[in-house]
C-alpha cells in the first residue's frame, strides 16, 4: 500500500500542472468571448458603449490583460467631443484549482477585474477619490467552467458625497443648500449563462442615506440594507419571461423635519412570470408589513397598518411580449439617436415611427382571453379596506381595431369592488364625506362596512345592482387612439 501511495502523491502535482497548462492555453479565447458577449448585450441598450481588449500577457498559473471601455460622447450631440475611455485591469487565474483573493475557486479560469485608475485623467481620479476614498471602486470576478455557465461575484465599494464636495468638483460656489448622500455598497454572487438569458443568485445592497436642507425645507431618508434574490429561467433584453425576482427591504424611514414621519418596515417586492403552452402569466406584488404615518399637520393620526398591492396579467402570447420588448428597445434607440443627429425632421419621423410600432405591439398583446387583476388592501386594528379590479378581454378583434367607446365596453367584462370597514373611517373627516357618495348611489352602507361594486358585462354597467346607462351618453364617442397615446 505504501509503495502505491508514493507514486500517487508524485502524480498529483503533475496532473495539476498538466491541467493548469491546458486551461492556460484557452485563457485568451475565454476573455475574448466574454468581451464579445459584453459588447453584444451592451449594444442592445447603450449603442454608444464599446469594450475591447488592449493587451494580454500569458503566464502559467495566471495571466494578465487590459481592456478599455469607450463612451462615444458624440452620440449625445457634441460632434467635437472626444470619446471617454475607461481602462480595466484583468488578472486571470488558470484552473482547475485557483487560489484567488476571493478564496479558492474551481473551474477553467477566474477573471478578476478592477478599474485601471492610471488610465483616467487627474480630474476623473479626483472625482473617484471624492466618492470612494482609497477603496477600490468595484471588483468583479468571473469563474468559467466547461459549459456555458459562469459564476460572477462582485462588489461596489461604499461611497458618500455632500454639497461641499460637489461644489469643489464643479468649481462653483457652495450654495446655502445642504445635501448629503451615502451608500454602503453593493455585492452579489450570480450564476448565469454567457448570453445572460438565465440568471440565479443574490445581490446585497447596502444602506442608503439622503439628507437635505434648503431654507425651511428639510428631508431625511434612510433605506436599510436590502437583498435582491434572482431566480430567472429566461430573460429577454433584461426582462423576465420565466422565473422570479424578489426584493426585500427591512425598513424605509422619511422625515420632513416639521413633524411628519413615515416609516415602512418589512417591505417586499416580488415579480414573477411563467409560461404555459406559448402563453405567459406575469404578476407583481408589493407588501409593507407595517406602515407608520405621523403628521403634526394632519387632523388625525393614521394607525399602524399593513399594505398589500398586487397585479397580474394572464393569457398573453409569449411572442407578443418579445415583439413588444423589441419595439421598446427600438423606441429607446430612436430617442438616443435623436441626440446624435442635427436633422430635426429625421429625428421626429424616427421617434414617431418607433412609438407607433411600440403602441401597435402593445395593442396586439391584448387579445381574446387576456385577463388582468389588481388589488390594493390596507388593514390595521380598526379594520380592512380593499379595492379589487378584474378585467377580461372577450372580443375577437384586436384592441386598436375598436372604433368607439361602445365597442370597447362590449369587448370587456370586469368588476370593480371597493370594501371599507366602518371602523377605518370612524373619527376621521372621511366618516362625514362618505355620506354624499351613499346618497348618490355610488356606495352602499352595510352593518359594519361600506361597499361599492361595479360590474361591466357586454356593454351593460351595473353599479350596486343598479343599471347605469352610460353608453346612451358616450357610446358612440370615437376612440382616438393616437391622441390617447400622444401620437
Amino acid at each position: 500500500m505504501k509503495k502505491l501511495l508514493l507514486p500517487v502523491l508524485l502524480l498529483i502535482p503533475a496532473l495539476w500542472a498538466g491541467a493548469t497548462w491546458f486551461t492556460s492555453q484557452n485563457t485568451e479565447a475565454v476573455l475574448d468571448e466574454m468581451l464579445a458577449q459584453s459588447n453584444q448585450q451592451t449594444s442592445e441598450v447603450a449603442p454608444f458603449l464599446n469594450i475591447e481588449k488592449k493587451s494580454f500577457e500569458k503566464g502559467f498559473t495566471q495571466s494578465s490583460a487590459q481592456s478599455v471601455f469607450t463612451i462615444d460622447t458624440s452620440f449625445f450631440g457634441d460632434k467635437d467631443a472626444q470619446p471617454i475611455q475607461i481602462g480595466l485591469n484583468h488578472k486571470i487565474y488558470h484552473g482547475p484549482v485557483m487560489m484567488t483573493p476571493n478564496g479558492i475557486k474551481t473551474g477553467s479560469s477566474y477573471i478578476l477585474t478592477t478599474l485601471d485608475q492610471s488610465s483616467l485623467s487627474e480630474e476623473v481620479n479626483s472625482i473617484i477619490t471624492s466618492f470612494f476614498g482609497d477603496a477600490e471602486p468595484f471588483v468583479s470576478g468571473v469563474t468559467t467552467g466547461a459549459g456555458d455557465m459562469i459564476e460572477t461575484d462582485f462588489t461596489v465599494a461604499p461611497f458618500s458625497i455632500n454639497a461641499a464636495q460637489i461644489a469643489e468638483l464643479t468649481g462653483e460656489a457652495l450654495a446655502e443648500e445642504e445635501f448629503e448622500l451615502s451608500f454602503a455598497g453593493l455585492s452579489g454572487d450570480i450564476t448565469s449563462n454567457i448570453q445572460g438569458t438565465q440568471m440565479k443568485g443574490e445581490m446585497k445592497m447596502g444602506e442608503i442615506k439622503m439628507k437635505g436642507l434648503d431654507g425651511d425645507e428639510e428631508f431625511d431618508m434612510t433605506m436599510a440594507a436590502s437583498t435582491i434574490d434572482i431566480d430567472a429561467d429566461e430573460l429577454y433584453k433584461s426582462s423576465l419571461l420565466d422565473g422570479k425576482i424578489a426584493i426585500t427591504i427591512p425598513s424605509v424611514l422619511f422625515s420632513d423635519g416639521k413633524g411628519t414621519d413615515v416609516a415602512f418596515t418589512d417591505m417586499s417586492i416580488v415579480s414573477s412570470a411563467e409560461q404555459d403552452n406559448g402563453l405567459m402569466n406575469a404578476s407583481a406584488t408589493f407588501d409593507i408589513n407595517n406602515m407608520q404615518i405621523k403628521s403634526a399637520e394632519a387632523g388625525f393620526e393614521f394607525p399602524d397598518s399593513k399594505v398589500h398591492m398586487g397585479g397580474s396579467i394572464n393569457g398573453i402570447e409569449r411572442t407578443a411580449v418579445i415583439k413588444l420588448l423589441d419595439q421598446e428597445q427600438e423606441m429607446s434607440r430612436s430617442q438616443m439617436m435623436m441626440l446624435n443627429s442635427d436633422d430635426a425632421d429625421i429625428n421626429y419621423d424616427a421617434i414617431t415611427s418607433s412609438m407607433v410600432a411600440y403602441y401597435q405591439a402593445l395593442g396586439e398583446m391584448i387579445k381574446q382571453g387576456v385577463n388582468t387583476q389588481s388589488i390594493l388592501e390596507i388593514s390595521n386594528e380598526t379594520g380592512n379596506a380593499t379595492v379589487n379590479l378584474d378585467l377580461n378581454y372577450t372580443e375577437a378583434k384586436q384592441l386598436f381595431s375598436l372604433k368607439t367607446v361602445r365597442e370597447l365596453a362590449t369587448a370587456i367584462q370586469g368588476q370593480l369592488a371597493i370594501n371599507i370597514d366602518k371602523g377605518m373611517l370612524a373619527g376621521t373627516p372621511l366618516e362625514e364625506a362618505i355620506a354624499m357618495p351613499i346618497m348618490m348611489g355610488f356606495a352602499v352602507e352595510k352593518d359594519d362596512h361600506y361597499e361599492s361594486i361595479a360590474n361591466l358585462n357586454t356593454g351593460e354597467l351595473l353599479l350596486n345592482d343598479q343599471p347605469v346607462p352610460f353608453l346612451d351618453m358616450v357610446g358612440d364617442q370615437p376612440l382616438a387612439w393616437d391622441e390617447i397615446f400622444g401620437l
